[in-house]
């Protein structure tokens, strides 16, 4: 995790302690009237939240609420204690915070004199502390009430704020197009005001929230349009300044996804930018705060590009900057953002990193961290101490502060913090042990960090929504080091092979999870497995250095494991290599069935003996693949043994896990179907792509293979009437022929209808039914002219969030984009075979690739390109 991403993104206070929002706008602050005193305290404690010094915040705020209570003042003092609960919060004081906001609500509600932008600023503070602690979902009742009071006694600057709170708690939910239409309305209502600060702040505000989010692009418009305000009004260096980083913020993850997509000239540019803002921002900006921000994004942006052969001037600059910083949460961030990236830096820079400069730096900001009696800075100063003296192979000192820094998050229940430092225990005591064996301490903590991490799943985005753009870097390794301990060792017992083997299912569902930055995955405890005794489960495991792979035979724990010496760079070239294979139609045969055996030899032949050898079991008919990084894009149908591919022997499908999936089968006796697609929608030529020719023979054959179905083709094919009428009646097979792409970014994982892109995020709201009374009934989704982003090695992950986010117990998909001839073809053959009430839709599937195999030899269709892309995801049954 990017553990300081306060310099990663912009420090946007504005007068928070007037709580009519929430890092929004500079509110319109409501100031209690009292004595001279008690405002003077009051303002102080303001002071110190604004500095970072909340432990002297809350001493001066409870002063004055006490000082309210003995004056029988109920009003101001439910205010303070609201001012108070966001302190508290800071501190990660979670029970303060929330006795500070109970307490506040009960005076308001005991007092005759109803004072409804107080009410409102408490629901605020109330709804900001929700979401903090993973109720997202009362977090946008809440802010749905403050916005209704705000605008209650036209506070437009408090109904802005808790609009753009409300789309923090829907993305958390998962409730994407709901947020988007709230954005659509905030942007709207800011465009409609005349150019000011406050306009200018609003829009990018609203650009950041949409950057947390993935609204990459949108973000960057929005951005661009504060910026463009800001430029043009008086005295706005400081407003330039944070646009400008924020916007710089922004090109940065837009640089990460073109990079993850294998855009690389589009990366480099993005980076550019980034770069050229940052460097400004640090010139230009008049708080010394926006400085250090722009300086340290500057530094590590650098270092994660490689650009490090000129860093002394910009690290001299940052460390000075960071001395003359007064004490506070963000001076001690500071200090230990510059101390990660002195970490980060290259064997050019030993002599920097091994600098005692480092560790005085760290000694500081430990003093201070301490005197401002901030447990949460503590924690964080001493986890990176433990870290240096990690690198510095100090194992008893790195222990020794990671245990401290563990301690401190624990005691203010902060796992996403904590889950780090049990990680980084896991680290030490295994590099400390014999590498060539697993050390019991070392599996304990990384235990304690998977269970952390399982247990927060969407709370971590919200918690930290940054942790979406690193969870290669920083969630991951925690799932896939752990994996690598427990098989360690030659012949690992039973019970690390079923450990191993629910690691790797808890990481397919955080990285669904993680896909659509929220929990729209959610496991089940079912083991479809022990409902078909002919079915074995393949789990490879991508590790660094080498290969594991977990079969899953039939029978109660019964399982077997393989390990094989090849790296992840190698798998990653070979499943490359293979895929150019199959979807250059001009590829030699041998050379597809080469290519082919290289991955069938690391992923099946260890297994064939098990395979074929299952005593007093019936014979294995299907072989369903958990597969794990690049391996997703590979379909498993065309491995080849030197004489023919797995297809002959095996039914095959594909899962994103076991708990991801409903067990129910297909109904054969009862199939009613959506039937849907475009031949050569608008659509279409918007997007640069072909006509689907055979579109309209496709469907027409399907629906003479269905007798209950409904068609919606051509015009008719809109996202609208597709969600009315899966709404009108049940169905339970949706069958779509249209152009789409799966992605690693959820933003580019679409299919078209008619007239636009059905975003990935919306299929929760396109086929599944909405009656609360009528169960979801969705067995089979097919996907008839999809194809996989090239050259990104996770596209596969956008087949999966589909299948996921539709509902559908089973998905039917094309990986790459084949002829549709061929197509509808297929699909003929496929609907007869489905229609078999005696075979698995997995065994239908076989049987219709099978036959493009053998008995189209007078074409070209018996090549791997036309049958080998169809893929079935999830339900195999």
């Amino acid at each position: 995790m990017k553990r300081f991403l306060r310099f990663f993104i912009p420090v946007i206070f504005g007068l928070i302690l007037s709580f009519a929002i929430h890092n929004v706008f500079p509110a319109k602050a409501q100031m209690p009237v009292a004595n001279n005193s008690t405002l003077t305290l009051v303002q102080t404690g303001k002071n110190h939240y604004d500095s970072g010094q909340f432990s002297q915040a809350i001493l001066n705020l409870q002063e004055a609420a006490q000082i309210y209570e003995r004056n029988g003042d109920k009003i101001k003092q439910a205010q303070t204690l609201s001012w108070l609960a966001l302190s508290y919060q800071k501190l990660g004081d979670w029970q303060a915070a929330t006795n500070a906001i109970e307490k506040s609500l009960a005076l308001l509600n005991s007092t005759s004199d109803k004072n409804e932008q107080v009410l409102a600023q408490v629901l605020n503070a109330k709804g900001r502390l929700l979401l903090a602690t993973g109720k997202a979902e009362n977090a946008l009742e809440t802010w749905q009430k403050s916005t209704i009071l705000y605008a209650k006694v036209g506070d437009e600057i408090g109904v802005l704020g808790s609009q753009i709170n409300q789309t923090e708690a829907m993305q958390a939910l998962g409730l994407h197009r709901h947020a988007e239409k709230l954005f659509a309305e905030i942007e709207k209502t800011l465009k409609a005001q005349p150019d000011s600060f406050l306009k200018a702040t609003g829009l990018r505000n609203l650009g950041k929230v949409l950057r947390l989010g993935g609204s990459l692009d949108e973000s960057e418009r929005i951005l661009g349009l504060s910026l463009a305000i800001a430029q043009n009004l008086p005295n706005s260096t400081q407003a330039q300044s944070e646009t400008l980083l924020s916007l710089a913020n922004t090109e940065r993850t837009l640089a990460k996804r073109a990079e993850n997509l294998k855009n690389i000239e589009t990366a480099r540019k993005y980076v550019q930018a980034a770069l050229e803002k940052y460097e400004k921002v640090g010139a230009i900006a008049t708080l010394p705060l926006t400085q250090i921000q722009a300086k340290l994004n500057q530094l590590s942006l650098l270092i994660e590009t490689n650009q490090t052969s000129n860093l002394q001037p910009l690290l001299s600059q940052i460390l000075s900057q960071i001395n003359s910083l007064p004490p506070s949460r963000e001076s001690i961030y500071a200090a230990v953002n510059l101390a990660e990236n002195w970490l980060k830096l290259k064997n050019e820079s030993a002599t920097l990193v091994n600098s005692p400069s480092i560790e005085t730096i760290l000694e500081t900001a430990a003093q201070k961290s301490e005197k401002l009696a901030d447990k949460k800075a503590q924690s964080y100063v001493l986890g990176t101490w433990g870290k240096l003296s990690e690198k510095q192979q100090n194992w008893a000192k790195a222990k020794n502060f990671t245990q401290t820094a563990l301690l401190l998050a624990q005691q203010i229940s902060a796992p996403d913090i904590a889950y780090q430092w049990q990680w980084q225990l896991g680290r030490l005591f295994q590099s400390s042990f014999n590498q060539n064996a697993p050390s019991k301490e070392a599996i304990s903590y990384y235990t304690e960090a998977f269970n952390t991490l399982n247990n927060l799943r969407s709370d971590l985005v919200s918690l930290n929504p940054e942790i979406q753009f690193s969870f290669r870097e920083n969630i991951e390794p925690v799932y896939r080091e752990l994996a690598n301990l427990l098989l360690l060792s030659p012949n690992p017992s039973i019970d690390n092979l079923i450990k191993s083997r629910n690691v790797m299912e808890a990481l397919q569902l955080a990285e669904i999870n993680n896909f659509f930055r929220d929990a729209c995955a959610t496991a089940e405890p079912v083991n479809i497995d022990e409902l078909d005794r002919q079915a074995a489960i393949i789990y490879p495991i991508i590790l660094k250095e080498r290969l594991e792979i977990i079969v899953k035979l039939p029978g109660r724990d019964n399982l077997r494991h393989y390990s094989t010496n090849i790296s992840e760079v190698q798998i990653d070239n070979a499943v490359e290599q293979l895929l150019t294979s199959l979807t250059k139609r001009s590829t030699s045969l041998s050379k597809i069935k080469k290519d082919s055996q290289q991955i069938y030899d690391w992923l099946v032949k260890p297994l064939v003996t098990d395979l074929e050898n299952t005593a007093n079991q019936k014979s294995i008919k299907t072989l369903v693949f958990v597969l794990d990084g690049s391996l997703r894009n590979i379909p498993p149908a065309v491995l080849y043994d030197g004489k023919q591919y797995l297809i002959e022997k095996y039914a095959v499908a594909v899962t994103p896990g076991l708990q991801l999936i409903n067990p129910r089968p297909l109904s054969r006796t009862n199939l009613k179907a959506i039937i849907a697609g475009a031949s050569n929608a608008p659509s279409f030529q918007a997007e640069g792509l072909s006509p689907i020719d055979n579109v309209s023979i496709e469907l027409a054959t399907i629906r003479e293979q269905i007798s209950q179905s409904e068609k919606l083709e051509n015009q008719n094919f809109q996202q609208e009437k597709i969600e009315s009428v899966i709404n009108s009646a049940p169905f339970n097979l949706v069958h779509i022929a249209t152009h789409g792409k799966f992605s690693s970014n959820p933003e580019d994982t679409f299919l078209l209808d008619w007239n636009k892109r059905i975003k990935v995020k919306d299929f929760d709201n396109l086929l599944r039914i909405k009656k609360s009374n009528e169960p979801n009934s969705l067995d089979l989704l097919i996907l008839s002219a999809c194809e996989t982003a090239a050259g990104d090695k996770r596209a596969a992950l956008g087949l999966a969030g589909i299948a996921i986010r539709a509902g559908a117990s089973s998905t039917l998909a094309t990986l790459w984009q084949i002829n549709d001839a061929s197509t509808a073809e297929f699909m003929a053959l496929f609907y007869q075979q489905l229609n078999n009430p005696q075979i698995s839709k997995a065994e239908a599937l076989r049987n219709t690739q099978i036959a493009f195999l053998t008995k189209y030899s007078d074409t070209d269709y018996d090549r791997p390109y036309h049958w080998a892309a169809f893929t079935l995801v999830g339900n195999w049954l």
